[in-house]
C-alpha cells in the first residue's frame, strides 16, 4: 500500500496505475484527518446555544444549561474532536523530528526547537485569551440600528489587531533579514497591545488568563515529544512509557495528586498534571506516525498498485465502525457493542492480514487499544471527557485511527477533490484555522455591520437553520485557511 503522498490518477479500467510522489512529501491524510478535527472544534463553538439535542454539546454538560455534570457517562461527537487533534499532533512529531535528526541537527539545535515551540505555543495561548471581546469586558463604542445593537465596536477592532500580531509573529519567512523586521514589529505592537489594554481598558495581564485547549496542546507536545526521543529507537520501551503513564494516570485517580500540582497557582498557568493523561492518547499516535514516517519515506515512485473498490468500502466501514461506536456509547448500549465488536474486529484482521499487510501493525495498534479502553469503560463507571478517563483516551484514539485509514484511501484516489484540498489545506495551518473564526471574522463582521444579515438567517425558533447558518461560516473560515495555505502562507509556533 503506497504512502500518503502518492496520488494516483483515476482510472475507470482500474488497470494499475503509476503514482506520483508529492515533493513536499506531507501526510495528507493526516492534514486532512486535522482539518476536520478543527472544523469540528469551531463548529461546536458556534452552534445555538442550549436548545438541541443533547447529542450537539459535550455529554458532560447537556442543555439546556450546559452545568456541568461529571457523573454523566458517554461522549458525543463534540467531544472526539479534541482527542482526533491531540492525536494528529502524536503523529506528526516522528515526521517533523525524524527529518530533522536525519538532516544531522545537533541534539543542542533539536532541544532548543522543541522549547521553543513549547514556549511559542503557551505564548499563543496567553496571547489569545487577552484579546478575546467578551474577555476584555466593556467597550466604549456602541451602535443601535434599528433594532439591532453592536456593543463593543472597539472591542472587535482590538480582537482583529491582535489577529494582525498573531500574524506577525508565527507566519512563516524564509528570508532571515524579513523574518527579524517581522518578528521585532510582532513583538513590540504584542506588547502596546497588552499594555494599552491595561491603561485603557483596565485589564490587567494575567498568566492565570489562558486558553486552555492550546495550553493542553502545549503541555501534551513536550511530553509526548520527550517521550518519543527517548524511546523511537524501540517500540517495547514506548509500550513501557505507555504503561508507565497509564499507572500515574490510575495513581493521580485515587489518590488526587494531580490536585495539589494543579492548585498550584505558581506553575499551574504554564502547567496543569491532568493534562498529561492525555500522553495514553498521544503515545499511540506517535507509533502510527513512525508507521506514517516510514512508509513516506518508502521508495515507491516506481511502483505500479491498483485501486480497486472494495479497498476504500473496507476503510470506510472501519470509519463507519467508529461513528457506531460513539453512539453506542452515548446511548449506553454496551450490550450490543461488546457483542459487536470482536466479530468486527476478527473479520477486519483477517482482511487486513491477508489483502492489505501494509496496514496491519497500524490496525493491531487500533485493535489493542480498543479492547483496552472498552475493558477499563464500566471500570472506570463510563467513558467520559471531563474528568477524563483512559477509556476515552484509548477509544477515540482507535477511532482516530479507522478514519486516518479511510482519509488515506481518499486522498490516494481523490486527491485532486475539493473536501481533499479544502480539509488538507487547513489542517496544514492548524494555528491559522483555531483562531480565524473567532478572532478575524467575527470581529470583521461586527465592524462591517455584516452580522445583521448573518443574524437573519437564524429565524426564531428554527435551530437546525442556526447549525446550518454556522456550518456555512465555519467552512467559509476553513476555506480562507486553505486558500492561505495554497499561497504558501503558514502560521508555526
Amino acid at each position: 500500500m503506497p504512502p500518503e503522498h502518492l496520488f494516483g490518477r483515476h482510472n475507470k479500467t482500474n488497470k494499475p496505475i503509476t503514482l506520483i510522489i508529492n515533493k513536499v512529501k506531507r501526510a495528507v491524510a493526516l492534514d486532512m484527518l486535522r482539518g476536520i478535527s478543527i472544523f469540528g472544534m469551531v463548529l461546536s463553538g458556534s452552534i445555538p446555544f442550549g436548545v438541541l439535542p443533547a447529542w450537539m454539546y459535550h455529554a458532560q454538560t447537556p442543555p439546556p444549561t450546559h452545568a456541568f455534570n461529571p457523573t454523566i457517562p458517554g461522549i458525543t461527537w463534540v467531544d472526539l474532536v479534541l482527542p482526533i487533534f491531540i492525536f494528529c499532533m502524536g503523529a506528526a512529531i516522528p515526521l517533523a523530528l525524524n527529518r530533522k535528526i536525519e538532516s544531522s541537527e545537533s541534539k543542542f539545535k533539536l532541544g532548543l526547537g522543541i522549547a521553543e515551540r513549547y514556549a511559542m505555543l503557551v505564548f499563543f495561548a496567553v496571547f489569545i485569551a487577552h484579546i478575546q471581546s467578551y474577555a476584555i469586558g466593556t467597550g466604549f463604542l456602541n451602535f443601535n440600528l434599528g433594532s439591532y445593537e453592536i456593543k463593543g465596536y472597539d472591542l472587535s477592532i482590538i480582537s482583529i489587531l491582535g489577529f494582525a500580531i498573531l500574524f506577525s509573529i508565527y507566519v512563516v519567512i524564509k528570508d532571515t533579514k524579513k523574518k527579524h523586521i517581522v518578528r521585532i514589529i510582532g513583538w513590540t505592537a504584542a506588547v502596546a497591545l497588552l499594555t494599552g489594554l491595561q491603561l485603557i481598558y483596565n485589564f490587567e495581564f494575567s498568566l492565570q488568563r489562558r486558553n486552555i485547549i492550546i495550553l493542553l496542546l502545549a503541555n501534551v507536545y513536550l511530553f509526548g515529544t520527550l517521550t518519543w526521543l527517548l524511546t523511537r529507537k524501540n517500540t517495547t520501551n514506548r509500550w513501557i512509557a505507555f504503561i508507565v503513564w497509564g499507572a500515574i494516570q490510575i495513581t493521580c485517580k485515587y489518590t488526587q495528586f494531580d490536585q495539589l500540582l494543579n492548585e498550584n497557582s505558581a506553575i499551574s498557568w504554564i502547567f496543569l498534571f491532568r493534562m498529561t493523561h492525555y500522553m495514553l492518547l498521544l503515545i499511540p499516535a506517535t507509533m502510527i506516525g513512525d508507521i506514517l514516517y516510514k512508509r513516506l519515506n518508502s521508495n515507491l515512485n516506481e511502483a505500479k498498485l491498483s485501486y480497486p473498490t472494495w479497498e476504500s468500502l473496507f476503510f470506510g466501514t472501519l470509519a463507519l465502525v467508529g461513528i457506531w461506536i460513539l453512539v453506542a456509547l452515548y446511548n449506553r448500549w454496551l450490550p450490543a457493542l461488546y457483542v459487536t465488536i470482536p466479530v468486527i474486529l476478527i473479520a477486519a484482521f483477517i482482511v487486513v492480514k491477508k489483502k492489505l499487510p501494509t496496514y496491519l501493525s497500524s490496525f493491531n495498534i487500533a485493535a489493542l487499544i480498543l479492547i483496552l479502553g472498552l475493558i477499563l469503560e464500566p471500570v472506570e463507571g463510563g467513558i467520559k471527557k471531563d474528568p477524563v478517563t483512559a477509556s476515552y483516551l484509548l477509544i477515540c484514539g482507535s477511532i482516530s485511527i479507522f478514519w486516518l485509514f479511510w482519509f488515506e484511501s481518499i486522498c490516494r484516489q481523490h486527491a485532486n477533490s475539493y473536501p481533499v484540498k479544502l480539509f488538507s489545506g487547513a489542517g496544514s495551518n492548524p494555528l491559522m484555522a483555531y483562531v480565524a473564526t473567532t478572532w478575524l471574522v467575527i470581529p470583521a463582521m461586527q465592524i462591517t455591520f455584516a452580522f445583521i444579515p448573518y443574524n437573519w438567517f437564524y429565524p426564531i425558533g428554527y435551530h437546525w437553520v442556526g447549525v446550518f447558518r454556522a456550518t456555512v461560516l465555519v467552512w467559509a473560515v476553513m476555506s480562507l485557511v486553505a486558500w492561505a495555505g495554497k499561497k504558501k502562507i503558514y502560521w508555526k509556533a
